[in-house]
C-alpha cells in the first residue's frame, strides 16, 4: 500500500486510475464521509445507493471492486448475529504498478 498525504491526493489518484466510472463514483460518495487525513468512516449502504443515484447492490458491487483494486480497506463487523452489519471502511492507495 501506498500513503497518500491527504485526500485531496487519493481524489486525484482515484480520478486518474483505470477503475470503472461507478466505481470511482462510490469512492467519491465514500470520501465525503471522511476528514482531510482520511480518517475511517462508517457509511451504510443505503446512504452511498442515495448519494450516487445507484442501488445497493450496485454500491455493494463497487466497494467490492474497489477494495479488490486496493483503493479501500473494508473491516467487517458481525454485532453478534445482528441482522443489520456494519463496515468501516478505510482509503489507500494500491502499489504503483499494482491494480488502479
Amino acid at each position: 500500500m501506498r500513503d497518500f498525504r491527504n485526500v485531496q491526493e487519493w481524489h486525484r489518484g482515484v480520478s486518474q486510475s483505470d477503475l470503472a466510472g461507478n466505481t470511482r463514483l462510490v469512492l467519491f460518495a465514500l470520501s465525503l464521509f471522511t476528514d482531510r487525513i482520511g480518517a475511517a468512516v462508517w457509511p451504510s449502504v443505503g446512504t452511498l445507493a442515495d448519494r450516487t443515484g445507484l442501488s445497493r447492490p450496485s454500491v455493494m458491487k463497487h466497494l467490492k471492486l474497489a477494495e479488490d483494486a486496493d483503493w479501500i480497506n473494508i473491516k467487517r463487523h458481525d454485532a453478534n448475529g445482528a441482522r443489520l452489519k456494519r463496515n468501516e471502511y478505510s482509503l489507500k492507495s494500491p502499489e504503483v504498478g499494482g491494480a488502479a
